[in-house]
Parts: structure tokens; C-alpha cells; sequence
């Protein structure tokens, strides 16, 4: 079985970041036609909208991630008949919540307006009624989906993302050039999702005929049920939590700020949020596969492939964190322009926000897999609360920068330490202390890195160039990894890594 999901990692990891880069990429490329296509202030409805539709993903509750983890050991244990009632139930539930979200999203209409502050956007109603439909259908497919994914076959969902995310991505750029309609922009997106996941659905039809045996007559064992009510109780508080600190920062800034400032915003969240996608990507990829080592593999083999994890992601942070110091400004300059930048000290606690949720990532995917949601149930809630009142207060005394400062302090105060004490008191066999320390050396280093590439940057490039930029880019990679490496090249995992990349290029 190890070597089994061995294969099934790398398959899994690979197609992930060929959906993470095309998507991306994609991604950028439609936004620079969006905004040279239609008024900055549809990039803030944009934005504004898809924060009040997060909103109300709140009616999901978590039902995914809990009936997601309750299938890994019936899936181990190949126990068909339990699998089938689990999906019978994570059908019905699932469509109960299209329809609510579809429902509470159209009853809320006509409050959209006091969202936004001097709001001169006509046919507002139309663009949000778009945007609920396509998120509430999503919800009629989903369960075959995460079937999939439970199976450890992430890949296979990743392709059909990549392929329709190119369809979309063309129509749209194709729609904006010709029409310059922001209601065909959208109508495109719900066409495609719905034959997406159509799609999608067939595929899982195909690969788990058992699906079609999925009705009311099949119920699942009492102690399964109740540990999945116990997580959708624990989950709907970290979906409150989550929703408070993701959507509730556009919502903040069109009250107070304004639109514009909205969508100044929402291109760095854009830029920042791709880049957090290779994580979430990457590390979701393989969530499955982590599930399945918890329950197959012993205490050592757990802390070893933690720490492999944890060592990972501090290099990552420390080299995609110094980029962003040096070069992400000259990234919103070169791709839209002077006018849509920040000032460098708002850019520099973005930055600072990026890094501490980056860093989180190892102790979620681990949380994740292990089902540990009762147990830090009201972080979610407390953070988001120190989110929403810090925020609202630091914005009305510094303006645009309290937001960022809101999110470090919710951060700092409640997920920074709190995740990873559930984890280790509950999953892993790590002590605390051990794992701050580590934290503290991958800080002290990354932090060098970019301040040793920001001062050679700003010495040798005087101008934002394309070219220089992408020197910058070389230039950042190139100073953190050898810093790293010479930081921690006695290290375990340092040595494991190298001796991989060893065998990879002997191969070749």
C-alpha cells in the first residue's frame, strides 16, 4: 500500500502544479484583459461579490470536510457498503445546501447596496443573482467529486479544472474584446461550471459504478453518523471563523474606503491568493494520501514525514516571501500599471500576513487528515472576531493599512499557536517548543534572505523593466536557497531532499 500511494503523491503533486501554474496563469491573463476591457470599478464588484458569495458557502457547514475524512477508512478497509451510505448521505446533504445557498442568496438582493459606498454600477442585481446560481449548482455535483479525491486520485479532478479553466479562460478573454459586457463575462463562468461538473459527475460514474446505488435506503452505522455530526458542529464554527477573516475584508473597505479601493486590493489578494493556491494546491493534493499514512503508519514514521513537510514549506515561504519584498510592486506595475499600487508599508504587511498563513499550511494538512476539527473549534471564532473589531478600528484611525494589520493580530493571537497545540496534543507526538524553534530558525533566515535581496535588487536594478524583473526573480531564488542551504545543510530533511534531487538528476 505505501508504495501504492507513494505513486499516487507524486501523480497527485504533479497535476497539481500543472493546474496551479496554467490556472494562474490564466488567471492574470484574463484580469489584464478585465481591466482594460471595463471600468476599475467592476474589478471592485468583482471582487466585492464573490466576498458576499463567501459569505454564504456558510450554509455548507463543513459538510464536505467531515464526510471526506469519514470515508478514508472505509476506503482502506475497501468496506463498499459503508462507502455507499456515507455518499448517500453526503448527496442529500449536499443538495440541501444548493438549494439554501441558491435561495438565501437570491432573498438577500436587496441589500446589496449597502455594501457599497457611492455605488454607480447599474444592473448590479443581475451580476450577484449570476454569481449565487453558479455557486449553488456547484454544490449538486460536488459529492461525486470529492469521491475522487477520498480515493486519492486528485489528479483526475485537477485535469478536468485545467481543461475547463482554458475553455473559460478563452471565451472570456474573447467576450471582453468583442463585447466588453461584464454579464457575458459572467455567464460564461456559470455555463462552464455547470458542464464542468457535469462532466466531472460522469467521470466518477465511470470510475465507482457503486455511485448509482447512492439513495435514502442506504443509512449509514450510528457511531459514523454521530462522528460526522460532531465534526459538521465543529466545522460550522471554523466555516464562521474562515468567512469572518476571508470575506470580510472587501466587505470592510467598500463600507469605509470605497470601491477603488477595493480593487486596488483585490489585486494583490489576487496575486497573493495565486501564490497560496500552490500550497493549498500542492499540500490538498495529497491530503488523501496523509489520511491513508495515519492510519497505516506508526508514531516515527508520522514525525519524519511532519517535519519533511513542515522543512518544505519554511523553504518555500522564506523564497516566495523574499520575492514578494522585492518584486511585488514591480509585478502590479508592470502587469497594470502605477495607478492600481499600494504604498510599500501596506505591501510589507501583506507580505508579513502571507508568510504567518503560509506557514500554517503543514499543521492544516496534518490537521486535516487527521479529522482534528472539535478540538480547536472556537479559534476560527475568535480570530475572526479579532479580525472584524480590529480592523474596523485600526482602518478608521490609519485607513487602508489597519486591514492588513487587522489580519496579522487575528493570526498572532489565535491560529499562529492554536493549530499546532491541537495537532500535537491530539495527532503528532511533537513537542511545542520543538517545533517554535524551527519556526523562529526558518523566520530569521527568510527574513535575511529578503532583506539581503531587496538591498542588491535596489543597487543593481534602478528601473521596473520586464527583464529586471525577472533578474530580480533569479536574484531572489538564488540568494534564499543559498542561504538555506548553508543554514540547514545538516539537517535531516535537508539531506533527504538533496539526496532525491541526486537520484533525479543521476537518472537523467
Amino acid at each position: 500500500m505505501g508504495k501504492n500511494r507513494s505513486i499516487l503523491v507524486q501523480k497527485n503533486l504533479i497535476y497539481a502544479l500543472l493546474f496551479y501554474i496554467s490556472s494562474n496563469l490564466l488567471k492574470f491573463i484574463v484580469r489584464f484583459f478585465f481591466v482594460k476591457s471595463l471600468p476599475v470599478e467592476f474589478l471592485g464588484v468583482n471582487g466585492l461579490l464573490s466576498n458576499v458569495l463567501a459569505l454564504l458557502s456558510f450554509a455548507e457547514l463543513g459538510i464536505g470536510q467531515a464526510i471526506v475524512f469519514s470515508l478514508y477508512k472505509p476506503i482502506a478497509d475497501d468496506n463498499k457498503k459503508t462507502i455507499i451510505a456515507i455518499m448517500s448521505l453526503y448527496k442529500k446533504l449536499y443538495n440541501i445546501v444548493g438549494f439554501l445557498i441558491i435561495v438565501c442568496g437570491l432573498a438577500i438582493t436587496p441589500c446589496l447596496d449597502w455594501f457599497i459606498k457611492d455605488s454607480q454600477i447599474e444592473e448590479l442585481n443581475i451580476y450577484y443573482i449570476i454569481f449565487v446560481i453558479n455557486m449553488g449548482v456547484s454544490y449538486f455535483f460536488a459529492y461525486k467529486r470529492d469521491l475522487i479525491i477520498a480515493y486519492q486520485k486528485q489528479y483526475i479532478n485537477n485535469e478536468y479544472k485545467m481543461i475547463f479553466q482554458v475553455i473559460l479562460s478563452v471565451l472570456q478573454i474573447i467576450a471582453l474584446i468583442l463585447f466588453e459586457s461584464y454579464f457575458v463575462y459572467l455567464f460564461l463562468m456559470l455555463v462552464i461550471t455547470v458542464i464542468e461538473n457535469y462532466c466531472v459527475g460522469r467521470k466518477a460514474e465511470k470510475l465507482f459504478p457503486f455511485l448509482q446505488k447512492c439513495n435514502a435506503n442506504n443509512i449509514v452505522l450510528y457511531e459514523i453518523k454521530q462522528g460526522i455530526i460532531k465534526n459538521i458542529k465543529a466545522l460550522i464554527m471554523h466555516r464562521i471563523g474562515t468567512i469572518f477573516v476571508t470575506a470580510s475584508p472587501n466587505l470592510i473597505i467598500s463600507k469605509f474606503i470605497g470601491l477603488k479601493a477595493v480593487a486596488l486590493y483585490s489585486n494583490y489578494f489576487m496575486v497573493l491568493f495565486a501564490v497560496n493556491n500552490f500550497a493549498v494546491n500542492m499540500f490538498g493534493a495529497i491530503t488523501a494520501n496523509i489520511g491513508n499514512l495515519l492510519i497505516e503508519e506508526g508514531k516515527k514514521e508520522k514525525i519524519k514525514i511532519f517535519k519533511l513537510v513542515q522543512f518544505v514549506i519554511g523553504l518555500q515561504s522564506a523564497v516566495i516571501c523574499s520575492g514578494f519584498y522585492v518584486l511585488l510592486n514591480p509585478l502590479i506595475k508592470l502587469w497594470l500599471g502605477q495607478d492600481f499600487l499600494f504604498d510599500n508599508n501596506i505591501v510589507t504587511l501583506l507580505i508579513i500576513n502571507f508568510y504567518l498563513n503560509y506557514m500554517r499550511r503543514g499543521v492544516l494538512v496534518f490537521r486535516e487528515a487527521s479529522g482534528l476539527y472539535w478540538q480547536d473549534r472556537f479559534k476560527p471564532i475568535a480570530e475572526g472576531l479579532i479580525f472584524v473589531v480590529s480592523a474596523v478600528v485600526l482602518q478608521s484611525k490609519t485607513g487602508m493599512i489597519g486591514i492588513p494589520m487587522g489580519l496579522i493580530l487575528s493570526t498572532i493571537f489565535t491560529s499562529f499557536w492554536v493549530e499546532p497545540y491541537v495537532l500535537f496534543n491530539n495527532g503528532i507526538d511533537i513537542k511545542l517548543k520543538d517545533y517554535f524553534i524551527d519556526y523562529f530558525k526558518f523566520t530569521v533566515v527568510a527574513l535575511l534572505a529578503a532583506v539581503l535581496s531587496k538591498v542588491l535588487y535596489s543597487n543593481l536594478f534602478d528601473k521596473v523593466t520586464l527583464l529586471n524583473f525577472i533578474a530580480g526573480m533569479v536574484l531572489c531564488v538564488v540568494i534564499t536557497l543559498s542561504l538555506w542551504f548553508a543554514v540547514f545543510k545538516n539537517r535531516q530533511e535537508c539531506r533527504y531532499l538533496l539526496n532525491k534531487l541526486m537520484l533525479k538528476m543521476a537518472k537523467k
